[in-house]
């Protein structure tokens, strides 16, 4: 079988033509090919097999460029820019990259936070445009002029009438801008004012809160005569007892 193929081979054939004219595996014919060569002193050829033509359309495809390190940081530096959220103009940088509220913010606001039923949190501030104006007005620098704070209790009045169930004014130090307002009755409305005092002592409000609920420091009055309504309905005693229903100054706190 050597021999024929050796024969067929130097007639001109392919190795595929011969395999196909004796009816063998393509791997025998090759086999038996290079075993002849290789006894006969001939060093065996590798067989060239065809590329697909996938493989040579993919060999047509040029390679992709490396893309220097240093741009792809700048590119990376540049989507991370562009994704950063927009930060608000009233922020400003603090040490160590760190973001912090700025001290003031030169507007005219008054503000009051319950923190219990016997104390609120106030803060303020005055712009300095109100500052300049007072100056000019009285003659004095801002930090000359005595400031005051007034406590205003509205309790089922309108503040906009001008009217207050009562009031207490006091002093307040230089360079204050927020107190903790302490005692004061639950269950109240309160408004805070700040101001100053003028040369005649008479307290100017320059700003006022919002009207403000003091929580109840005990609960509701709802069922409160229950039990006294039952000893007597029951017979339990003589006659009905003596219940205080209006405890001094404060009898619009049940009417609430």
């Amino acid at each position: 079988m050597e021999k024929k193929i050796v024969s067929l081979k130097q007639q001109g054939l392919t190795l595929k033509q011969i395999a196909e004219q004796l009816d063998m595996p393509i791997g025998k014919v090759q086999y038996a090919w290079r075993k002849w060569r290789s006894q006969n002193g001939e060093p065996a050829q590798p067989v060239s097999i065809p590329k697909r033509k996938t493989e040579r359309k993919t060999s047509m495809i040029p390679k992709p460029k490396p893309v220097p390190a240093s741009s792809m940081k700048q590119q990376v530096a540049s989507t991370m820019q562009h994704e950063l959220p927009v930060q608000s103009p009233l922020l400003d940088q603090g040490p160590e990259g760190f973001w912090k509220l700025p001290d003031r913010y030169n507007q005219d606001l008054m503000h009051a936070v319950v923190q219990s039923p016997n104390a609120v949190y106030v803060f303020w501030e005055v712009s300095d445009s109100v500052k300049e104006t007072l100056s000019m007005q009285f003659m004095r620098p801002w930090e000359d002029l005595p400031k005051g704070f007034r406590i205003l209790d509205i309790t089922l009045l309108d503040y906009a009438s001008g009217h207050a169930n009562r009031s207490y004014t006091f002093e307040l130090p230089e360079m204050t801008n927020s107190w903790f307002v302490r005692p004061l009755d639950p269950n109240t409305t309160y408004v805070f004012e700040f101001g100053i005092r003028t040369m005649e002592g008479e307290f100017l409000p320059l700003l006022a809160s919002a009207p403000i609920d003091t929580p109840r420091a005990e609960p509701a009055g709802h069922g409160r005569f229950a039990e006294p309504v039952r000893r007597w309905q029951y017979g339990e005693v003589e006659s009905p007892e003596l219940l205080d229903t209006l405890p001094k100054y404060s009898a619009y706190r049940f009417v609430r």
